[in-house]
């Protein structure tokens, strides 16, 4: 090819070798690509959110029907006259849980059930209500260490049962409260309680009555002075020893001294004055006669005085 022959007006142009630019978009195309391109991931984000979100919300759902919980409140208890079927405690608990439940037993450390003694009745504790249990047969055992809680057994709807540990409110002291009485010293640990027998003589009146140790350590009676006017009774031989939720009979012979002042004697006037140590604490205690008692005792001074 020479120059000024023409040809090179043939010459063949090429342009760029490759992929091109893409043509512009056409007035109001450019969104709409630009939205197709990140569709799918958007969407593929926002369906697992929303079902992370659903099973969050089923996990705390679940979470809160399975939640459990017992407050204990008020309580009070009833040592066993006998002393051998132990305490019978009643308590206010309140179901603070989710779902309606029943309680079907309660249990502490330092605490075991007396022989023969029947389980707690079941009781329907719906949410928010204050509901009262009751549980026979406690007996302390003194030798372990005071309840830090109080445990209950709980069942649900579907019958499933489970323990927890109820918050004790610290107004009502708690079941270390009636672990206490029954271990440590304090009022009440050594009562005269009935049945009372008499054996009469024309002369005198013997009343045996049964002294109980309601606590679970060791106890020793002092001192016992029996009263009433114009007369006097022989207590039993001092002191009295006494084991933890041991009892023993004691026997008070009464006789007239002073037919006068007997005369005066009203149904109040008897008493019998005693007084309980435990290790190195003292407590003067006293326990008034019952009617039966004073009866009797008026019936001596008719036959003595006339």
């Amino acid at each position: 090819m020479t120059a000024g022959d023409g040809r090179d007006d043939d010459v063949l142009d090429l342009g760029v070798v490759g992929h091109g630019p893409e043509p512009p978009d056409e007035p109001g195309e450019r969104p709409a690509r630009h939205w197709r391109r990140w569709a799918i991931p958007v969407v593929a984000l926002v369906a697992g959110g929303l079902l992370g979100a659903v099973i969050a919300d089923s996990r705390h759902d679940a979470a809160e029907l399975a939640r459990v919980g017992i407050v204990s409140g008020a309580q009070n208890w009833t040592p066993d006259e006998g002393g051998e079927a132990g305490t019978r405690i009643e308590l206010q608990l309140m179901n603070i849980g989710a779902q309606p439940v029943e309680i079907v037993g309660i249990e502490a450390a330092g605490f075991a059930a007396a022989a023969d003694t029947e389980p707690m009745s079941p009781v329907e504790a719906p949410v928010g209500d204050w509901v009262s249990v009751r549980q026979d047969g406690l007996v302390a055992d003194c030798e372990a260490a005071p309840p830090t809680e109080l445990l209950v057994r709980i069942r649900d709807a579907g019958g499933e049962e489970r323990t927890v540990a109820a918050d004790q409110q610290a107004d009502y002291g708690g079941i270390a409260m009636l672990w206490t009485s029954e271990c440590e010293f304090g009022a009440g640990m050594a009562q005269f309680v009935a049945p009372v027998s008499f054996t009469r003589t024309d002369a005198s009146l013997t009343v045996t009555l049964r002294l109980l140790n309601y606590s679970g350590r060791s106890v020793q009676v002092l001192r016992m002075v029996p009263m009433a006017p114009g007369m006097t009774a022989t207590p039993p031989e001092l002191p009295i020893s006494l084991s933890g939720h041991g009892s023993t009979q004691v026997d008070l012979t009464w006789t007239v001294d002073d037919c006068a002042a007997a005369a005066t004697m009203t149904g109040d006037d008897g008493r019998v004055e005693y007084t309980v140590s435990s290790g190195v604490t003292q407590l003067p205690d006293g326990y008034p006669l019952d009617g039966a008692t004073m009866v009797e005792l008026v019936r001596l001074v008719t036959r003595v005085c006339g």
